[in-house]
């Protein structure tokens, strides 16, 4: 079986600058000075600006008889207020020599510190934005320390990799030389690593992380199964911190599961394409659970229509990157392959922290700090750097508990299992799980998780699993009784089936028992129901009593012939019919 690498690439075009005309000649409007918000500590904590304004001593109504009071609102132990921006210095002169105030301070703005390196294509590398690794850049650059392997057509050093390529190994020619002969792999490597502000090329995610070259992939960009295990297992004995494959094959393989395990009991974190075939077939080795799976995105959040997708898909990254190719040029280059090396970069981002975080708990901050898309095309949403940089440091597990059903409850059908979950930080997720595995999943408040529990029967035992968006869990369980089976229905005394010459009104008898009692019956004739009958609660209430009934058919209401039935629900809304009779006129 051989492995396709999917890739677009076309070349980067200038920006336009456009230029307004003049505009028609004005009137000059009279200048309206700007408000200036004045932050106002109070010696009293008591004293907020609501009652300061309205009693005869209070700061703000004595900072009105000097200078004009745009706005005021109250703030913890202060007052916000706003006064033209040329009367600041006169209102921070009259409210210092207020006895009831304890200081008097502008208040500022802060900007998030996003960095703008000084690479030339810098500009139109929307998706570094886009995830929030242009702030993620102020905490750190990486680390020389973290090896992101580059399992692929090989790397050739560019300007923009200099210094930082390993020694690798070539397994398609069985030697140490992992020249890229493709140019596929050096485009990888160029997104998830390439140095940033250096007035070269681009700006890669990790600046001064290293890159480890391993060339599985042929000069046509395909290569077999067992020498891409080859370079995952050489990537991991060589020190990879994160392995990125930008290469998928539709056959799931045990030797490929077997080479991530292994990946990751040296602690890497394998990364993975989830392939550009536009569709929900499971792509491998993306589609291995251990392996964390990328699409790709639009700069809107939107799925690129040749990005797989489905449930398997981890997680999304913008899917079109610029890149330095192995001749220099900087060329635009498209696809899964192009997201999986950001969501690397990412990763080894996050690994260049102290104290370094486990490949399960980036893999696990990555998943639940992305930023929730509107769609089902992706698991848990688009990546964001600096959330997950951010939630590394979040260690409190957030709370959740059953609303509904209650403990012990008796349920059937689709159950509407009801959740409070919280976390100062944010939820991330809830799920349900049975026997360990996710049955439902819901990622915004009110949460409901909707769970066909048929065909199951007799006591269950449900967990509830929330997520906060550093990856933190926790979890509540809850034990409640199902009931997939309908009642026994059983029609006691009425024409036969395949009765021919039925006139008149036909008497049918019918009778229902359930272990947990019958709610209902209702005669069906051609597919209508033409009769229900409520059973008293009395006989309800009984697990196991009998519920008799007589209904009556009117037969000269339907045509030549007629398909008469009786059906019961049981108390959870389980339904069951007697076999059907057959009558002629």
């Amino acid at each position: 079986m051989r492995a396709g690498v999917g890739a677009m690439a076309v070349c980067l075009v200038a920006g336009c600058l456009i230029v307004a005309g003049d505009p028609a000649t004005a009137a000059e409007p009279v200048p309206v000075q700007p408000a200036v918000p004045l932050v106002v500590g109070l010696r009293d904590p008591g004293v907020t600006a609501a009652t300061a304004a309205s009693t005869d001593t209070g700061v703000v109504q004595r900072l009105g008889e000097q200078v004009d009071v745009v706005a005021s609102a109250p703030l913890a132990d202060a007052v916000s207020v706003d006064v033209p921006a040329d009367q600041v210095a006169a209102a921070t002169a009259a409210l210092r020599t207020d006895p009831a105030v304890r200081y008097v301070e502008q208040d500022h703005v802060a900007h998030a510190d996003a960095v703008v390196p000084n690479d030339p294509a810098f500009t139109y590398q929307w998706g570094v934005r886009r995830t929030g690794v242009d702030s993620a850049w102020a905490t750190t650059h990486g680390s020389s320390s973290v090896i992101i392997a580059v399992v692929d057509t090989g790397v050739t050093t560019t300007p923009d990799l200099a210094g930082r390529v390993l020694p690798g190994h070539d397994f398609v020619n069985n030697d140490s030389s992992a020249a890229d002969d493709n140019g596929h792999g050096t485009m990888v490597a160029g997104v998830a690593a390439a140095a940033g502000d250096d007035a070269t090329g681009i700006a890669g995610v990790c600046w001064t992380c290293k890159i480890l070259p391993v060339k599985v992939l042929g000069r046509d960009g395909s290569g077999d199964y067992s020498k891409i295990v080859q370079g995952i297992r050489w990537a991991a004995d060589h020190g990879a911190t994160v392995i990125n494959l930008s290469l998928s094959g539709t056959a799931d393989s045990q030797l490929m599961r077997d080479a991530v395990t292994y990946a990751m009991s040296k602690g890497a974190l394998v990364v993975a394409a989830a392939g550009n075939d536009g569709r929900r077939t499971q792509h491998f080795p993306a589609a291995i659970p251990a392996v964390l799976s990328v699409g790709a995105s639009t700069s809107k959040d939107a799925r690129y229509s040749w990005s797989n997708y489905g449930g398997w898909v981890d997680v999304a990254a913008p899917g079109c990157n610029p890149s330095q190719a192995k001749d220099r040029a900087i060329m635009v280059f498209c696809g899964t392959s192009s997201a999986s090396p950001l969501v690397a970069g990412i990763a080894a981002l996050l690994a260049s922290t102290d104290p370094a975080p486990t490949p399960v708990k980036i893999r696990t901050v990555l998943s639940a700090s992305a930023r929730q898309l509107s769609s089902d095309w992706v698991a848990w949403g688009r990546v964001d750097a600096a959330a997950a940089l951010a939630a590394l440091s979040d260690q409190t597990a957030p709370t959740v508990a059953f609303r509904t059903p209650a403990p012990s409850a008796l349920v059937g059908g689709t159950v509407g299992v009801r959740a409070s979950a919280g976390d100062d930080q944010g939820v991330s997720r809830v799920q349900l799980l049975l026997n360990g595995s996710v049955v439902a999943s819901d990622i915004a408040a009110p949460y409901v998780l909707r769970w066909p529990s048929a065909p199951r029967n007799g006591t269950t035992n449900l967990v509830l699993r929330v997520f906060d968006r550093a990856g933190n869990v926790a979890t509540a369980r809850r034990t409640v009784s199902v009931d997939s089976a309908g009642p026994k229905v059983t029609i006691t005394k009425a024409p036969a089936n395949r009765t021919r010459h039925v006139r008149g009104t036909k008497t049918v008898t019918a009778q229902a028992t359930d272990l947990h009692g019958v709610a209902r019956m209702e005669l069906v004739v051609d597919g209508k129901v033409i009769q229900r009958y409520a059973v008293p609660r009395s006989v309800t209430a009984k697990p196991g009593a009998v519920a008799r009934h007589k209904f009556t058919v009117q037969t000269g209401k339907f045509g030549r012939s007629m398909t008469v039935r009786v059906r019961a629900y049981d108390s959870v809304g389980n339904l069951r019919s007697a076999p059907a009779r057959k009558w002629y006129r």
